[in-house]
């Protein structure tokens, strides 16, 4: 088929109402690129749940399998889910499967479509400008699929409109074999422009013949509600994962006020930002136990720990760290069951004629935090191809100076956007 079903940015007008486009360029001559219509959000508060414990699970199963890889692992939930969940609607056969009980989609099916749908038009909904009264607020999740020219014609109708329906996909199509550099080039660039250069260099290499890059980019930078004072961060002593000693910058509220948690074996504390819906949680493991808490920290747990906070008043000190995690996932994800979608060309036929296996899937994630706020975008590419009142009084103190944990999430939409273990937060 042709790409007639969406509507084409940057094309002539054909005549029958529909953009198509003039030619298909080079890479680097900026292809045209073809953008489809959004539907309505569609999703029950049941439903959303049901994304939230998926993203949960995706989190705390990754980390566990890439834990000795690094310190520092970053991760974001909901850019792999939403990027698979495009894979998902054109996947059949043991890959299908694989995908579900992976990624999450068991539970919901191809409901999972709209119910991502409805978190990411939830996450649009939260962008504010800055004004008299209120700082500003960036969440912008966006998704784009990079066809080889050699697939065009065959791109599936039913896969076509169910990315552009509830996922907002554009599509490029050019020769992205003629010059993997410049394809590099090109696509790199698009998820730099889309992260504000937080992730530069998402997508490391490509197979000897690539048919499609399907990439899910998203960026985020927020205020805190109460920023933290800067004249009262301090130089402090923070205790890595290896057992080593390094110096970091503490930042100190004498009396937060916001959702706190301990119980035996951790603390847990919410930094809202400046739409309260929106909160990075931290979670700190006792010295000594943070092995233990680790092999122990899977989706209860951590709903578990989100479903006890409460509001109370403490003196938080908080490290901060600005990093950046890279990874290849395809090791992970084939250890984790995923193995069929590496090999199986066929079961991605609804996408595309001609499809190959995945390749690789691409994951970075960037993470800064300081006095003011949060800034943290996360990419994901699926490349397919072969190679070959009363005056506060605080209630608790929490300082956090060993290997902790965060998650950054929209709780009304049911998402975890972050989640990241720091066990250095030098880098």
């Amino acid at each position: 088929m042709s790409l007639l079903l969406s509507t084409a940015c940057g094309t002539t007008d054909g005549g029958d109402g529909l953009e198509i486009p003039s030619e298909t360029p080079n890479p680097v001559d900026e292809p045209a690129e073809h953008c489809g219509e959004r539907g309505a959000p569609d999703a029950t508060p049941a439903e959303l749940e049901l994304n939230l414990r998926a993203d949960l699970e995706v989190g705390a199963t990754l980390m566990a399998e890439l834990s000795d890889q690094n310190d520092n692992i970053l991760l974001s939930p909901h850019s792999l889910r939403t990027a698979f969940g495009q894979v998902y609607a054109g996947t059949q056969g043991a890959s299908r499967a694989e995908l579900e009980a992976v990624l999450g989609f068991s539970a919901l099916g191809d409901r999972t479509h709209a119910v991502l749908d409805a978190v990411t038009q939830t996450l649009e909904s939260r962008n504010a400008e800055a004004s008299e009264y209120e700082p500003e607020l960036i969440v912008r999740p966006v998704n784009r699929s990079f066809f080889d020219t050699s697939m065009e014609d065959g791109i599936g109708e039913g896969w076509l409109e169910t990315v552009q329906r509830f996922y907002g996909t554009c599509i490029e199509v050019f020769d992205m074999n003629a010059d993997h550099q410049a394809t590099l080039d090109h696509v790199n660039g698009w998820v730099a422009d889309q992260t504000n250069d937080l992730i530069p260099n998402l997508v490391k290499s490509l197979p000897e013949s690539v048919t499609l890059i399907l990439v899910n980019a998203f960026y985020f930078k927020a205020s805190w509600n109460v920023a933290f004072e800067e004249s009262l961060t301090e130089a402090g002593s923070f205790t890595t994962r290896a057992g080593a000693s390094v110096d970091v910058e503490l930042m100190h509220a004498p009396l937060h006020q916001g959702a706190y948690a301990e119980a035996e074996g951790w603390q847990a504390v919410s930094l809202p930002y400046s739409d309260g819906r929106l909160d990075m949680v931290v979670i700190l493991p006792a010295a000594g136990t943070e092995a233990s808490f680790e092999a122990s920290l899977d989706a209860d747990v951590l709903e578990s720990v989100l479903g006890e906070l409460q509001y109370s008043t403490i003196e938080l000190r908080l490290p901060r760290f600005d990093l950046l995690s890279s990874w290849g996932l395809r090791s992970a994800l084939e250890s984790l069951g995923m193995q069929a979608a590496f090999g199986n060309a066929q079961d991605f036929a609804p996408i595309a004629d001609g499809m190959m296996p995945i390749y690789e899937v691409f994951h970075d994630v960037a993470i800064a935090i300081d006095e003011k706020g949060t800034e943290a975008a996360a990419a994901t590419a699926v490349v397919f191809g072969e190679d070959g009142g009363d005056e506060p009084v605080a209630e608790a103190t929490m300082i956090v100076d060993h290997t902790f944990y965060v998650a950054i999430r929209d709780q009304q939409a049911g998402a975890v956007l972050f989640f990241a273990r720091i066990g250095n937060p030098t880098g």
